[in-house]
């Protein structure tokens, strides 16, 4: 366990190269890449670690691929509790598709998974500030002040502090668009209270508007949750504990918790001047598979990749260009999935694929997509020919 890590006396200052914020996969990701690459760097979060985490958990294929890219010979065992190789596709309470014996799927407890890869990002040489947040940031003098009273300095700031970003709110005034922010709720629960078992993790359509529902399996509970756009789904608290009767028989003891998620809707400048956005506080959670993160990972390892080449460059080239075109694979990815969305969740597509489901292709093409073994654009393509297909037979038939 990391704990708290080192602490800034109050009324002294401290400096970094780079200062990362949030010590979640986008901000680990970060200060493990920089520091590997001999960066002065320290990362800061108002949590002391371990911290709990509601959080589905789920680590696709391209989070594996990621996590080796990034943290080169850690355990990958040590990073999840649950390994599966399918995945059950329903519409309410009907089992519509399911398939086995594909590319694995991983599941972690974010208690134990953050702690982890912070301590990979130690382990590099990275300066861990942890249990102490930062109440203000002082963009023309590059300044964060904390909570302790102390101050950290710093050439270069990637803000991985989440959905509700400080960095995010100082740099633009708010952290995400509320027309278009989606909103998740969770429940932990204990496995042996499901009525029946589950191996696979289970999504659910129909339960939500313009979301979905999902019961991931864990060594010992199971993670069961609901999300889609919020403005879109002003009875939510109530549709998930519907949810959760049909899955229990009746209320599971324990606390539901709620959380915003970009749902797709990403920075198309995630920074400014010295200052760079990364994972959740960037925007960047896909909307069809709900993969958040993988691309945590990924932007926090882009992010800084950017930053040490403008470092090498003696400031002489813009930081946020640099990121922009590292990230475009994932923005590329974003943008198909947000088109997608306009083919499986208004009610009438959403009918239309319901009605493909059953077909295994269909399924497959899905985890294959989380495996990173088709693009986004081609899965987009193969799933609105299908789509068509469907209409105009439908329509001639």
């Amino acid at each position: 366990m990391i704990g708290v890590g080192e602490a800034v006396v109050p009324g002294a200052r401290r400096h970094h190269a780079v200062l990362v914020m949030g010590g979640g996969p986008a901000g680990s990701s970060a200060a493990c890449t920089l520091a590997s690459l001999g960066v002065d760097v320290g990362l800061i979060d108002k949590a002391a670690f371990p911290r709990a985490k509601l959080c589905g958990g789920l680590l696709s294929m391209r989070s594996r691929k990621l996590f080796a890219r990034i943290f080169g010979d850690a355990a990958w065992d040590q990073a999840h509790e649950y390994e599966c190789a399918g995945i059950r596709l329903f519409h309410r309470d009907r089992c519509l598709s399911d398939v086995d014996g594909h590319a694995p799927l991983y599941f972690t407890n974010r208690y134990h998974f953050d702690d982890y890869l912070l301590s990979l990002a130690r382990a590099k040489g990275s300066a861990m500030y942890l249990g102490d947040g930062v109440v203000s940031i002082d963009l023309s003098r590059r300044l964060c002040k904390l909570q302790s009273g102390g101050e950290i300095s710093f050439d270069y700031l990637i803000g991985a502090d989440g959905v509700n970003s400080l960095v995010a709110r100082t740099l633009f005034g708010a952290s995400y668009d509320r027309r278009k922010i989606a909103f998740a709720l969770e429940m932990e629960v204990d496995r042996a209270l499901l009525t029946r078992e589950v191996h696979r993790p289970e999504v659910y359509f129909g339960i939500v508007n313009w979301g979905y529902g999902w019961v991931f399996p864990k060594r010992d509970t199971v993670t069961v949750g609901v999300g889609g756009i919020q403005a879109r789904n002003p009875h939510m608290k109530r549709d998930f504990e519907d949810f959760l009767r049909s899955l229990f028989g009746t209320m599971p003891p324990g606390k539901i918790k709620g959380h915003h998620l970009p749902f797709g809707d990403y920075k198309r400048e995630p920074g400014r001047d010295r200052v760079l956005l990364a994972g959740d506080a960037a925007g960047l959670v896909e909307p069809i598979t709900g993969e958040g993160i993988a691309f945590a990972m990924q932007s926090g390892h882009e992010a800084a990749l950017a930053v040490q080449e403008a470092l090498h460059a003696n400031g002489q080239v813009r930081v946020l260009p640099l990121y922009q075109q590292r990230s475009r694979e994932i923005t590329r990815a974003l943008d198909h999935a947000n088109r997608m969305r306009y083919l499986v969740f208004p009610r009438f597509c959403e009918r239309l694929f319901v009605r493909m489901l059953p077909s295994s292709t269909i399924t497959h093409m899905h985890l294959d997509l989380m495996a990173d073994e088709i693009a986004y654009e081609d899965y987009a393509q193969r799933l609105g020919k299908r789509l068509l297909k469907r209409v105009v037979s439908g329509r001639f038939s």
